[in-house]
């Protein structure tokens, strides 16, 4: 009987030493997702930068043609990849270089286009204790961060878009905003609501004119820990 209590003990010290050295391992900033891109200008006053080309290197980099665009936050170091596939299931397990891995990517919804579509979705993971792909997006749970990083970009291998922030939510229940099939009226009310339901004011006129962009990631928002599925949305109006 004393043999086997020690037996646990041991097998139990070993098993809090294994999480405590992989919880060291997993919480050390990686940021392997994160691009190092320049994106340089030339002489060529109606085009002075070569967004296809850009793009167009990444894919050869990455050997992947499902690279569609690059999103990054203002004022921060924060450049992606943008992926598409197929469908929104493979990206959420498979890096931009289409390798199997539980970071995923941040990817764009197979049911829009980057360039044309009026609303974009855009998707990745979150943790709150691993550095993941979306991570940052918790930062703008704070109005302070929100006033020094209010604007994000996305560039394609057509043009770079500007967007500016209107609405910060966790939204636990209702899925609605995936919704693509919109008669106007019906989209205009959907942009009201995304701004009626923002954390804080931000200030932002929105109407049913405007394009949007919303980044979706899991909330770790500690007052939502009861509900079983909570998203952290960050929804953007285009200004340029």
């Amino acid at each position: 009987m004393e043999k086997n209590k020690k037996r646990i003990v041991i097998i139990t010290s070993l098993i809090l030493l294994f999480l405590l050295v992989w919880s060291l391992v997993v919480n050390k900033d990686d940021n392997s997702y994160l691009l190092d891109v320049k994106i340089t200008y030339n002489n060529n006053v109606n085009n002075p930068i070569n967004y296809k080309e850009i793009i167009d290197n990444l894919r050869n980099e990455y050997q992947n043609d499902d690279i569609v665009g690059i999103l990054s936050i203002d004022n921060t170091d924060y450049k992606v990849p943008i992926l598409q596939g197929d469908d929104n299931d493979y990206y959420l397990n498979h890096t931009p270089d289409g390798k199997k891995n539980f970071m995923g990517s941040i990817y764009l919804d197979y049911r829009v286009n980057i360039d044309s579509s009026r609303k974009l979705l855009i998707y990745g993971h979150n943790s709150s204790r691993i550095d993941m792909p979306f991570k940052i997006l918790e930062e703008f749970y704070d109005k302070g961060y929100y006033d020094n990083h209010k604007t994000m970009s996305v560039i394609t291998s057509n043009v770079e878009k500007k967007y500016e922030i209107f609405s910060v939510y966790v939204e636990p229940s209702d899925y609605s905003y995936m919704n693509l099939k919109l008669s106007d009226e019906e989209y205009s009310n959907q942009i009201k609501m995304f701004k009626n339901k923002s954390l804080y004011d931000t200030g932002v006129e929105v109407t049913g004119n405007d394009e949007v962009l919303i980044l979706q990631t899991c909330s770790t928002h500690k007052d939502y820990s009861n509900y079983d599925k909570k998203y952290l949305l960050i929804i953007l109006r285009r200004v340029l």
